[in-house]
């Protein structure tokens, strides 16, 4: 599939349903957008903000990372979150939110109503996997998007955009919990991890790779494995 360059853009998403800004690396900022008196420990150009409009039914599906301690920071408005089994909702008076290796978590606005909700998300160690998998998946669904027809004859693109996300997924360290059914406990993250693998495993031989040149700016490729 064509792919564009996007590795000087800093902002993707759709505006009616969530944007992403992420990182400049070559310009670190004082602060990020909508952030003027929060600077997290690890460094603030590795933290992601979005930003999710009112009326919007976005949300981060259910998913836990294997290597990487997360932290949320809700900077305006109200989210709903999901920690393991408890779901609550988390405001700028809450702080950072802590949330641990394998645990099974998600977050969508809270009420449709209200004021825009404005999210912070980085993960210690703070070695810019967030940034390299949102570039690459954002990347790969622009591109989806504006071809005029599916360009494989096995496989309809959306398929195809599905199982490049799943690749993505798995080298940077997103487990999404694909089957409802099974619950957040460890058989459902044992099964996701076992079909994630195998959807890597089967895209690998495929030609799918884990991230891009034309997607990943060159100060961030070492955070990583190898790009097609």
């Amino acid at each position: 599939m064509p792919r564009t360059n996007t590795t000087s853009w800093h902002t993707f998403g759709d505006p009616d349903s969530a944007t992403f800004q992420l990182p400049n690396t070559s310009e670190a900022p004082a602060s990020s957008p909508g952030s003027s008196t929060f600077t997290p420990a690890d460094s603030i150009s590795t933290t992601v903000v979005i930003r999710v409009p009112p009326s919007s039914s976005y949300t981060v599906d259910l998913h836990y990372h294997m290597k990487h301690t997360e932290y949320l920071r809700v900077i305006q408005g109200s989210a709903k979150v999901t920690l393991g089994p408890l779901t609550r909702t988390y405001t700028k008076a809450d702080g950072s939110i802590r949330i641990a290796r394998f645990v099974v978590h998600g977050w969508s606005r809270a009420t449709a109503e209200g004021e825009e909700l404005i999210v912070q998300e980085w993960t210690d160690p703070a070695d810019g996997v967030k940034e390299v998998f949102f570039r690459n998946l954002f990347s790969v669904v622009f591109d989806a998007a504006n071809m005029k027809e599916d360009f494989s004859k096995l496989l309809p693109m959306s398929w195809w955009v599905e199982w490049q996300i799943l690749v993505i997924s798995s080298g940077m360290d997103e487990t999404p919990l694909l089957f409802e059914f099974l619950g957040k406990g460890l058989i459902a993250k044992l099964v996701a991890a076992i079909v994630l693998w195998l959807a890597a495993s089967a895209g690998w031989l495929a030609g799918l790779r884990v991230r891009y040149k034309e997607y990943t700016p060159l100060e961030i490729r070492a955070a990583s494995g190898k790009e097609e």
